[in-house]
């Protein structure tokens, strides 16, 4: 499945939910469903905010494969490449008593999937893929 959008926030409850009504059709409680729609839903505001630097008029593609023993997810883009950085472990509490905003994104993708990638797909494209495993057990990295 498909989904291409402009790059802008209004759109980010319609792909929120997509996520999360595919998730739950490929076989997902709706506890893990709502982690993977939070996980596509902060990188699709990476691609808004710092790929496209907040710039309407840019397409955001959503290519989601629920086939085999995982769920992929490919987000592509044309924007600045969102160079995979390693992300310091952090206490949420302590995050949320200081009402930090924003600077968690790949954070939480990395906490909420299996894997999470950024690298080139061709052709002047970006692209982050997420993996989340159908199966408990399976190993998380």
């Amino acid at each position: 499945m498909e989904l291409r959008f402009p790059s802008e926030t209004r759109y980010l409850h319609m792909v929120h939910q997509l996520a999360k009504n595919l998730a739950e059709s490929t076989g997902f409680q709706s506890v893990e469903a709502e982690r993977i729609a939070l996980a596509v839903d902060e990188a699709a505001t990476n691609v808004i905010q710092h790929a496209y630097g907040g710039e309407p008029g840019h397409e955001i593609e959503i290519h989601f494969d629920p086939e085999g023993e995982s769920l992929d997810i490919a987000i592509l883009h044309e924007g600045k490449p969102l160079d995979s950085v390693p992300v310091p472990e952090f206490d949420l509490d302590q995050l949320v008593a200081e009402k930090r905003k924003g600077g968690l994104g790949l954070a939480i993708m990395r906490e909420m999937m299996d894997k999470v990638e950024h690298g080139q797909a061709g052709a002047g494209k970006n692209v982050c893929v997420m993996v989340r495993y159908k199966q408990k057990g399976s190993e998380r990295g």
